[in-house]
């Protein structure tokens, strides 16, 4: 059983994120449950289309109309529905649909194609996966991206410095702050970032960066299938070495990776990220007895094996803190599961992976929003940080993104000040400072 984010979600996700409209096949309270976390990770509200009370599928909101489907549609079939959902839809919006079903209707095996082909939609309907369900989250967001990618066209030609982005999504933290911090970068190097592919792109967007001379995949969990759509139409790809951009030798590495890509200078940018670090160890410095006191002691992470590993490398280089505890999430296979588990035996932390949280030792936490929060409430004196989806935050004013230097901040300001151990705050060796 998946208890966690499904295929079905990361669909939602992708087809949202690619500005198509994500039409729920299924039940009612599916929608309801969806539409209240897809509220939360797009964090702004942008109003409704001027078409939303035109359609009963939309139910007076622009986002994730459903067919409603009810016990008497689960026995005697959901053609009818669809056909007439899709027509009724398409009508009052001028966006794409992507059709998505829910775990029950996927079991009717219902023609989607034919309901497609009824409603007279056909190029402005893409279907998601048959079996969602099956499917981990970041499976389903891939193979919904890659379609709707393939339905957009990729355009023709290269522009020279420009790079998109593939495998960032609305599930990410703070996702637009993420994206300034990883654009703010590229652009000390002279490299314009075309698009962030499936995290608030349009369809002319997507189109458009087919003529980016390279993909970098972000989270290659989530982009390895839609990363072949470009590799066959002539883009080159960057799979980062060391991670996501989390953490400051995770981000000099990405930034090495992209100028190799692009065979432009990363030196500007490696300047920055030198004087932001300068400025973050002067802020420990002031606080050394707090940051003194990790080392030896252990942390637990939870997540994408792209988050993951940059973040504990980084917890372990710069804190000297060994992970107790480290759990895959919202994806199967990643590129960087050889790296974890060597990095694990390097440190002579083997048994960490895989085992659940908890233990003696334990300063510092990473996982879903909502884990964080209740961990947090049975260990006031640990560092719960939220870095994946579900968030316990209502409201997103500030830059709480894992990525790039914003990132950096967000985590050492949520490690340091996140402890509930009281020490007393005079400075470690004053005399000699």
């Amino acid at each position: 059983m998946r208890l966690g984010p499904d295929g079905f979600l990361g669909a939602v996700l992708a087809a949202e994120g690619c500005g198509a409209k994500a039409m729920i096949n299924g039940p009612g309270g599916c929608r309801s449950r969806t539409l209240n976390l897809w509220r939360e990770l797009s964090i702004e509200y942008g109003g409704e289309e001027s078409g939303c009370c035109r359609s009963k599928y939309l139910s007076r909101q622009s986002h994730l109309p459903c067919t409603y489907l009810n016990s008497d549609d689960m026995v005697l079939g959901s053609g009818n529905k669809m056909t007439d959902g899709l027509r009724s839809v398409s009508s009052a919006s001028s966006e794409d649909i992507v059709l998505i079903d829910t775990l029950g209707a996927s079991l009717q095996v219902a023609d989607r194609g034919k309901a497609v082909r009824d409603s007279g939609t056909e190029g402005r309907t893409v279907l998601s996966d048959d079996d969602l369900s099956a499917l981990s989250m970041a499976e389903g967001f891939d193979r919904t991206v890659s379609a709707l990618v393939g339905n957009a066209g990729l355009g023709k030609g290269e522009r020279k410095g420009h790079v998109s982005i593939l495998g960032y999504s609305l599930a990410d933290s703070c996702w637009n702050y993420g994206k300034e911090n990883i654009s703010r970068l590229l652009a000390l190097m002279d490299v314009e970032t075309d698009s962030f592919v499936g995290c608030g792109s349009s369809k002319a967007e997507i189109s458009s960066s087919g003529m980016s001379e390279a993909v970098v995949l972000l989270h290659p969990e989530m982009s390895a299938e839609t990363s072949e759509v470009y590799r066959s139409a002539g883009c080159g790809t960057v799979v980062p070495r060391k991670g996501a951009p989390i953490g400051f030798p995770a981000i000099r590495s990405f930034l090495e990776d992209v100028a190799d890509a692009t065979g432009t200078s990363p030196d500007r940018a490696l300047e920055a990220v030198d004087a932001e670090e300068e400025r973050m160890f002067r802020i420990l410095r002031n606080c050394d007895k707090d940051s003194r006191a990790f080392r030896g002691l252990c942390c637990a992470l939870k997540g994408m094996p792209s988050d993951t590993l940059p973040l504990m490398e980084w917890m372990y280089g710069l804190f000297g803190m060994v992970p107790s505890s480290v759990e895959k999430a919202y994806c199967r296979g990643s590129v960087y599961d050889a790296g974890i588990s060597r990095f694990l035996e390097e440190t002579d932390c083997s048994g960490a992976l895989g085992r659940k949280v908890g233990g003696r030792g334990l300063v510092a936490v990473f996982t879903d929003g909502l884990g964080a929060e209740e961990y947090k409430t049975l260990h006031p004196e640990v560092a719960c940080i939220g870095i994946s989806m579900p968030y316990a935050r209502k409201g997103e004013f500030m830059d709480r993104s894992l990525v790039g230097l914003g990132g950096c901040r967000y985590l050492l300001d949520s490690l340091i000040n996140g402890c509930g151990e009281f020490r007393c705050g005079q400075p470690t060796m004053a005399d000699f400072r």
